[in-house]
């Protein structure tokens, strides 16, 4: 009777850890799949830029002290800036926020992170919502909307994978 018990609980405890092991597993499959599509997204969509230092300041004082308009200055700022296109994403973690939307964090070209927040998904195409907050400067760089967007797949090389699930 002992031996059938301990038999019994042996098959429970793996049929247990399979079902736990199978949904872990799961989670993870959507975990890359929400990456893959962050980050075709990020490529197809938006771009970096950034300015010389020195070459802003030197604007701003000018137009600070009147020597041109905002229009002169806003056309002299657009003229110095300098945009690149989006080469890599690593994904750095995923958590879950305060009204329990994933929070999905992530660093661009190696100088720009920041994070979304996933809390919504498209009734028309089933996917995530994404939201970003265009104009932040982070590390001296500047995520913006590109004028044209594109519908290609970003190489699979240059999506660093967060493999460790909701922290």
């Amino acid at each position: 009777m002992n031996k059938k018990l301990i038999g019994l609980g042996i098959v429970i405890l793996i049929v247990i850890g399979g079902v736990w092991y199978m949904k872990r597993e799961k989670d993870l499959a959507e975990l890359h799949d929400i990456q893959t599509d962050l980050a075709n997204y990020l490529y197809n969509n938006y771009q970096l830029y950034t300015f010389n230092k020195e070459e802003l300041e030197q604007l701003d004082k000018e137009y600070d002290s009147g020597k041109m308009t905002f229009p002169e200055y806003s056309k002299h700022v657009d003229e110095i800036a300098k945009y690149s296109d989006i080469q890599k994403i690593e994904f750095t973690g995923f958590s879950v926020g305060p009204m329990k939307g994933l929070v999905v964090n992530f660093k661009i070209n190696n100088v720009y992170s920041d994070d979304t927040t996933l809390s919504t998904i498209s009734a028309e195409t089933g996917k995530w919502l994404y939201s970003f907050n265009s104009g932040n400067n982070r590390n001296g760089y500047i995520l913006e909307r590109k004028e044209k967007s594109t519908d290609k797949k970003m190489s699979e090389e240059n999506i660093i994978y967060n493999n460790k699930g909701v922290e």
